[in-house]
């Protein structure tokens, strides 16, 4: 069964802050699909949105190294496999599947399996928009970082459809067991009804780290008045803060 990928490097987990389920300051292999079925406005992974057009996905040489060769798309199980394990430090936490979409590629289970086989725990980090996918793999995932897409992400036509989906997917992954958060991209453009909105869905789900868009355009101002709107519905310790730390560190 074949991938289309984008890249498996090692580095730390930068986002999720101090919420349960989250995986911040730890180490990973994060394997990079190419391919989404969403939109968003500030994604920071715009190049690989349309995996037809990645044509080569690459893989660092040396851990931690920043040195990387690339191969064609698409890949083999066993390439991604064999990736992950030169990567492997001896202290990762876990394997880090983002993208692009994770569950768009039906091999995603396979490797999920292999990965469990061979002893590691798997990080699932996905847009949510996908439950009827999610469920296939749920059992195989050890923790999860949800999306909730905001108003402002214009991910898809329908929104709110998209943030009921969203969280559909976090029930699927919390009853199977995983340690799961959900991560909501903030902008100055967010209103305040809808991180209320947002709150009462995750009451009692899952905790919420709330993220600033990068480059930030919103106050720290507003960004606690957002922070308090969430903590007020759902409890002081079930909200946290998320900054993608690896940019400041200059790693990827």
């Amino acid at each position: 069964m074949k991938v289309v990928l984008a890249e498996i490097f090692n580095s730390w987990q930068g986002e999720g802050g101090s919420v349960d389920g989250s995986a911040f300051g730890r180490r990973q292999i994060f394997v990079r699909f190419a391919g989404c079925d969403l939109k968003c406005e500030w994604c920071d992974s715009r190049r690989y949105i349309i995996a037809s057009k990645v044509k080569k996905w690459r893989y660092e040489i040396e851990p931690f190294s920043g040195h990387f060769e690339y191969k064609p798309n698409p890949a083999d199980v066993e390439d991604v496999v064999d990736a992950i394990l030169r990567l492997d430090t001896g202290d990762i936490h876990s394997i880090s599947y983002t993208g692009g979409e994770p569950t768009l590629q039906r091999a995603l289970k396979q490797i999920m399996e292999r990965m469990k086989e061979l002893g590691f725990r798997n990080f699932l980090e996905t847009s949510g928009s996908q439950p009827k996918r999610i469920e296939r793999i749920a059992h195989l995932t050890d923790y999860a970082s949800v999306d909730i897409k905001d108003e402002t992400a214009k991910a898809a036509k329908d929104w709110k459809d998209l943030v009921l989906r969203e969280i559909e997917s976090i029930k699927i992954l919390k009853k199977a067991g995983a340690k799961t958060y959900a991560k909501l991209v903030v902008t100055g453009e967010t209103k305040i009804e809808n991180v209320e909105w947002y709150a009462k869905l995750l009451k009692g789900v899952a905790p919420l780290a709330i993220q600033p868009r990068e480059p930030m355009d919103i106050s720290q101002e507003r960004l606690m008045e957002l922070y308090r709107t969430a903590a007020k519905v759902m409890g002081r310790e079930n909200v946290g803060l998320s900054f993608q730390v690896h940019k400041y560190l200059n790693v990827l």
